[in-house]
């Protein structure tokens, strides 16, 4: 008697495992910039207790300046509202994060910030003082 063909899958469970997860693609969501601080940071205080600021970054790789709002949490917002002055270079390496609430008028709102992951001093002190 002859034998049946195989219609099986030859597949394994981790070979369609693997199928399913790399058909999902990848993604990356990093941001790193290098720019001039437009106003000195100013600590918040959440109502946990936990240390925040938003800091605006300016770059200006094209002809026109580019505005990023960034923001840092806890030590990164002690570091900046201690060390960090309008006008000092500064190195950030962040994800990008939308966000929505409502006003007080009861319209919906959105915005796109930069939270930051590392920030440092690339400007001395002395050398925004002096300059300025």
């Amino acid at each position: 008697m002859a034998s049946k063909p195989n219609t099986r899958s030859t597949k394994s469970t981790s070979e369609t495992t693997e199928t399913k997860r790399s058909s999902k693609g990848t993604s990356v969501n990093r941001v790193i910039l290098v720019g001039r601080l437009v106003a000195t940071p100013e600590l918040r205080t959440t109502a946990s207790g936990i240390h925040v600021t938003t800091v605006r970054i300016a770059t200006n790789d094209r002809e026109q300046a580019e505005f990023h709002d960034v923001v840092l949490w806890r030590q990164l917002a002690d570091f900046a509202t201690k060390y960090m002055t309008k006008g000092r270079l500064a190195y950030i390496e962040a994800r990008q994060q939308s966000r929505t609430w409502e006003a007080a008028d009861g319209s919906k709102r959105r915005t796109v910030e930069v939270v930051a992951d590392t920030f440092k001093a690339l400007s001395p002190k002395q050398a925004v003082e002096t300059a300025a």
